[in-house]
């Protein structure tokens, strides 16, 4: 009878251990802003409208076509520093694109205030319209597992107990 017992603690183990095994990762996002929309552009040192025309890992260079905040000039190009990533609040900026970019310290990010502009900046009298940066993908709880692994569990500790039992009454 003990090797019965030992046995079915065993599995009650490995079924516990094979879902946790097999369980679904969720995503990591390592990206989280403490600051609000209106709040970015109070902490900006300069907003721009503008074409991208230059993106590489570390920088993007903008063709600036009009200016919220700050001073820079209208048709000059504006270097600034970002990282791709979205898990490290960078952005993927796409050339030919137009965006209103908000930049502190000579760079900017998803936390700074980044919003692509629906409207193309060679259309005559486009008006900017905002358009959110796209935010980061939707963590959707997956409990399915979760209450599978603790029917297994339940089901592997109640074969324990009832191999126990009898071992005691046997």
């Amino acid at each position: 009878m003990k090797l019965r017992a030992a046995t079915l603690f065993a599995l009650a183990i490995l079924s516990l251990g094979l879902v946790v095994a097999v369980s679904p990762a969720e995503p990591a996002w390592a990206c989280s802003c403490a600051s609000r929309a209106g709040q970015q552009d109070e902490r900006a040192e300069r907003i721009v409208v503008g074409t991208v025309t230059q993106v590489t890992d570390k920088a993007v260079l903008l063709a600036v076509e009009s200016v919220e905040k700050g001073s820079f000039g209208i048709g000059d190009a504006l270097g600034l520093r970002v990282s791709r990533s979205g898990a490290s609040c960078g952005y993927d900026f796409r050339v030919g694109t137009w965006y209103r970019v908000n930049s502190i310290n000579g760079a900017t990010g998803l936390c700074d205030g980044i919003c692509q502009v629906s409207a193309t900046p060679s259309a005559a009298g486009a008006v900017p319209t905002h358009v959110a940066a796209p935010p980061a993908p939707a963590q959707t709880p997956s409990g399915w597992w979760l209450a599978a692994g603790a029917m297994l569990a339940a089901l592997a500790a109640g074969l324990v107990a009832a191999a126990l039992r009898r071992h005691r009454t046997g």
